[in-house]
């Protein structure tokens, strides 16, 4: 292993920036896509002042509330001169100011005139923002007449232990997370659970980097194609292992060396994105990885020049991001050919899927070559 190891490295020496380039290309580009994506994200919603006058949770929550929607950005203004300001000269699409006494009010039942708005006639966002904000209001006032009628219950029962207000809200929260109202999923009786079939590269880091990968490794195996040629063959006529093994031996040293760097892009992905560290996530990437080098490898024994292998490298890709759905709904076709979902080689990662059908199919072809090699290198002795 260490001849085939120095070997390889006198080949990648020479080329070695194009090497490099390819290596760092999925996590690069990862990156770059994400962080433009988000970037557009938050140039494209839309601004909104919000001035607090009052510093209680009720109306701290409200802002909260607002500021995590994908549609409205979020902007404090100090005083309500400075709205109507941005406002006027459009650097603010409209404004909103939380009265003082806006819990008091909440609390009471009070409804109506607990916040003042700025707008203009060119103000896009009001509309919806004014029906999300009422939304709330109408949500906290909804909790907070609940409370006071368990609190008057328990009065007119005469329990012992009536809990506070605050503890009612409290208790409120909690029920909504533990319990997941909002998500909750309903079929009728008799009707199958709809499973979901589709496959987005966009559900995490992983699905584009994914694509990106298998570019790359496209890329990196064509020292398949340039010692394929007959010169390099004719070496091994002779030699202690055939010119299969040979390939064989540069395939494992391929995987393992990509799988390092697998898991240092892991890594960064823990640092940038959240992604947490656990023993499934090891299995599936390792699966993912043997899988992709061995189609990759398998595909690259059918051509001789590389213009072709490069040309096809790519289509490749292309035609995975269409029946992945994401240019062109799949839906259907998902429905009527699951099979198709199946072979998608890019479902593991994203999926967090032990195998996909090239986990099983890559290794026999695999292994059929190998034998066909090893009888014609005996026939040839």
């Amino acid at each position: 292993m260490i001849d085939i190891i120095t070997t390889r490295w006198l080949h990648m020496k020479r080329q070695l920036l194009s090497i490099l380039f390819w290596i760092v290309f999925p996590l690069l580009f990862t990156w770059i896509l994400i962080s433009g994506t988000e970037l557009i994200q938050d140039q494209s919603a839309i601004p909104v002042g919000i001035i607090l006058e009052e510093e209680t949770e009720m109306a701290a929550q409200l802002k909260e509330k607002l500021d995590s929607s994908d549609l409205i950005r979020v902007v404090e203004v100090d005083n309500e001169n400075e709205a109507r300001q941005l406002v006027a000269t459009h650097e603010l699409d409209s404004a909103f100011i939380i009265e003082e006494g806006y819990a008091d009010a909440i609390q009471t039942g009070q409804r109506n005139q607990l916040v003042t708005s700025y707008r203009t006639d060119l103000s896009m966002g009001y509309t919806p923002v004014v029906e999300m904000i009422a939304s709330f209001v109408q949500e906290d006032s909804g909790k907070s007449k609940t409370a006071y009628t368990v609190m008057d219950l328990g009065e007119a029962l005469n329990s012992s232990s009536i809990p506070s207000f605050d503890e009612i809200i409290n208790e409120i929260y909690s029920i909504e997370e533990s319990e997941n109202l909002i998500f909750t999923n309903f079929h009728l009786l008799g009707e199958d659970n709809e499973t979901d079939t589709g496959f987005s590269l966009f559900q995490n880091p992983w699905g584009l980097w994914s694509i990106f990968t298998l570019l790359s490794t496209f890329f990196l195996f064509d020292w398949l194609i340039k010692e394929k040629n007959a010169m390099a063959s004719i070496r091994f006529t002779f030699h202690r292992f055939s010119f299969q093994a040979y390939l064989l031996y540069n395939l494992l040293f391929y995987s393992f060396g990509l799988f390092v760097l697998d898991l240092l892009t892991w890594g960064v992905f823990y640092v940038l994105y959240d992604e947490g560290f656990y023993l499934a996530q090891f299995i599936y990437l390792v699966s993912f990885r043997l899988t992709i080098c061995m189609l990759v490898f398998l595909i690259g024994l059918a051509f001789k020049k590389l213009l072709p292998y490069y040309i096809t490298a790519i289509i490749i890709c292309l035609i995975t991001i269409i029946i992945s759905g994401i240019i062109l709904p799949m839906d259907a076709i998902y429905e009527n050919y699951p099979w198709v979902a199946i072979l998608n080689p890019l479902r593991q990662v994203v999926y967090e899927e032990v195998w996909s059908g090239w986990t099983i199919i890559a290794p026999i072809c695999l292994i059929v070559w190998y034998v066909k090699g090893v009888f014609n290198h005996a026939a040839g002795n």
